[in-house]
């Protein structure tokens, strides 16, 4: 073999080394990242649990009938909980439970459209919470 043969094999491997080592360096870099997003999801997780509780304990009950009006009042129509937690500038989970609560009340009606669960206030309901509001 000549020189320039070997010299060109030893640039192949060269390079070659150079990408084993520049996936291998990316791949830890990944499995690196991919550590932190659960542990940063773990936190996340920690800190919306202290905000219901934070909301939770804050909250008195004669606001939490007043979030339960509100909502009633909004679910003339179909809508989703994500749609409801814009509306009234309230984290969609907060809302998603307190739909729930209306639901076991027996005071709104859901359906499935697709993927989305859709609410709606039950007929009736409306005026049963006025006559309420008067005793």
């Amino acid at each position: 073999m000549s020189q320039t043969t070997n010299d060109a094999e030893d640039l192949e491997t060269g390079v070659v080394r150079k990408i084993v080592e520049t996936v291998d360096f990316k791949t830890d870099k990944l499995e690196e990242i991919h550590t932190k997003l659960g542990s940063l999801d773990k936190k996340m997780n920690r800190i919306e649990d202290k905000l219901d509780k934070v909301i939770t304990e804050n909250t008195k009950k004669s606001d939490l009938k007043d979030v339960h009006q509100r909502i009633l009042n909004l679910l003339g129509s179909w809508m989703t909980t994500k749609n409801l937690a814009k509306i009234m500038n309230y984290r969609q989970e907060y809302v998603s439970r307190k739909v729930s609560e209306l639901k076991k009340m027996g005071l709104v009606e859901e359906k499935r459209d697709g993927k989305s669960i859709l609410y709606k206030r039950k007929g009736g309901v409306k005026e049963a919470m006025k006559e309420n509001k008067r005793d």
